[in-house]
């Protein structure tokens, strides 16, 4: 290659810093949102100012109205009850000045309206007057001197004092109205500028979103004409042209990937034959120990029965077993021969679990001379008795089947009338196909692996199951023959 992967970075390293796409999209993206937020900001501020001031201003002609409604009204009946001695009121209603003044003093911490703070201050004044009329008036001792100043002293005082009040109240409702226009200005204007800012900022955005992209463009066209060359075979092609950090970066893993394709290539011959060797020893594991030795051990127990032609028959099969294992060394038999072995392997079988156990073959044999790896069909025959047929109760069936299917494959149906599957495992089974740990515990793993190995992704296995009633597992594979 022109440059090798660290090369390359060793250079764009001394080039200098560069900005990526999404710096600058940040960039613009947080300038024009600052601005946003800070004239949102200073509106709100202003809209909590102004609400505050016409909250206050409400709470006070609230309280003004309230005290109005009650203050004349009944300090005047309570003074009129004091001057004719009535039982409930032999002392003077004092405490109805002091509470009013209290609220008059609030009102005065609140009020921000000058001639309203003249009138609290004149209520307040008055208020004192009102007080001292009052002790006056106990120091009157004929009752019509008291109906006189009751007359000409208390309620003209409380007629002012209600007087003051209306005023002040009129005037707050006034201050109200004027705070609640500018309240609606200010929200007309906070609605235009948000308008406005956001289309200001969704403007910004969009430019330089369009902007980005055209300058997005030409480094994509060297990219995939890049990969076209990788993928034609070509690994010497030239760096991408571009100042932008993301598509460096890119263009520095298209060039690694291209050494790794082209070391990948270098090493094809020595994997395959050590993928030979492997698969060879992979094969000769398949062989399961115990079914040797259980299927020895049950030759020993028919000879001491005396049951000859069963001896003879089981060491035939299993000679013939073995046989067509070896199958001189090849990797890939035909099925015919495949099919020998799994016959010599039920017949073996057949004759230990005789009360458990029977099959059918029902396979066309013109499909006998296309080619299959060897051992593909008996793991899953064994896979059948172990894990189907012996967890059931009564004599189990196995039954292998085959046809061409409408994409000219051959498809083999090895079936048993086990236990089955449920539907949660059967689907567990189809996500785990090509898990190394998903499908290990039932035998199955390697036959789909060295499936896919031999002929592609169109191949493997696939299954079907009724929980309590059968299982079946179907093997596709490619017309191949000799």
């Amino acid at each position: 290659m022109a440059e090798t992967f660290q090369e390359k970075r060793v250079k764009f390293q001394r080039q200098g810093k560069r900005r990526s796409f999404k710096e600058q999209l940040n960039r613009w993206s947080y300038s024009s949102l600052l601005v946003f937020s800070v004239m949102m900001a200073i509106l709100l501020v202003m809209m909590m100012f102004f609400n505050r001031e016409y909250h206050a201003s409400l709470q006070n002609a609230n309280v003004a109205a309230e005290f109005n409604n009650e203050f004349k009204n009944k300090l005047d009946l309570e003074m009129y009850y004091y001057v004719v001695g009535a039982r409930d009121y032999q002392s003077l209603p004092q405490e109805d000045i002091v509470q009013a003044s209290e609220i008059v003093a609030r009102l005065q911490e609140t009020t921000t309206d000058s001639t309203n703070q003249w009138r609290l201050q004149s209520m307040l004044n008055l208020l004192t007057r009102l007080d001292e009329v009052m002790i006056e008036l106990s120091e009157t001792s004929g009752y019509d001197e008291r109906m006189i100043s009751l007359e000409n002293n208390i309620y003209i005082i409380t007629d002012l004092i209600e007087t003051y009040m209306n005023d002040y109240i009129s005037d707050e409702l006034q201050v109200l109205a004027n705070i609640q226009k500018v309240i609606q200005q200010r929200t007309f204007w906070l609605v235009g500028l948000s308008i406005l800012s956001y289309l200001l900022v969704m403007f910004a955005l969009t430019r330089s979103t369009v902007r980005f992209t055209s300058r997005m463009v030409s480094p994509i066209k060297q990219l995939i004409h890049k990969t076209q060359q990788v993928g034609s075979g070509d690994f010497s092609s030239a760096p991408i042209e571009t100042d932008n950090v993301e598509f460096n970066e890119l263009d520095q893993g298209v060039d690694l990937m291209s050494q790794q394709l082209e070391q990948l290539l270098l090493d094809m011959t020595q994997e395959q034959a050590l993928l030979r060797k492997t698969e060879f020893e992979l094969l000769q594991a398949q062989i399961n120990p115990h079914f040797l030795y259980n299927t020895l051990d049950s030759i020993i127990w028919l000879a001491e029965s005396k049951q000859s032609e069963l001896v003879v028959q089981m060491v035939s099969s299993l000679g013939e077993f073995f046989r067509t294992s070896l199958s001189n060394g090849k990797d890939i038999i035909t099925l015919e021969t495949e099919m020998k072995q799994v016959e010599s392997y039920l017949e073996i079988q057949t004759i230990r679990y005789n009360d458990v156990l029977e099959y059918s073959i029902e396979l066309d044999p013109a499909l006998y001379p296309y080619q299959i790896p060897k051992l593909t069909l008996q793991p899953l025959v064994e896979n059948a008795l172990y894990h189907g047929i012996k967890l059931k109760r009564g004599k189990g069936h196995i039954r292998i089947s085959g046809e061409v299917d409408e994409e000219e494959q051959i498809v083999i149906r090895v079936w048993d009338n086990g236990v089955g599957v449920s539907q949660s495992q059967l689907e567990d089974l189809a996500r785990s196909v090509t898990s190394e740990n998903g499908l290990n515990q039932l035998g199955l793993m390697n036959v789909h692996q060295r499936l896919r190995l031999y002929f592609g992704q169109g191949s493997g296995l696939s299954f079907r199951s009724v929980e309590g009633e059968w299982f079946e597992v179907q093997v596709r594979f490619p017309m191949i023959s000799h």
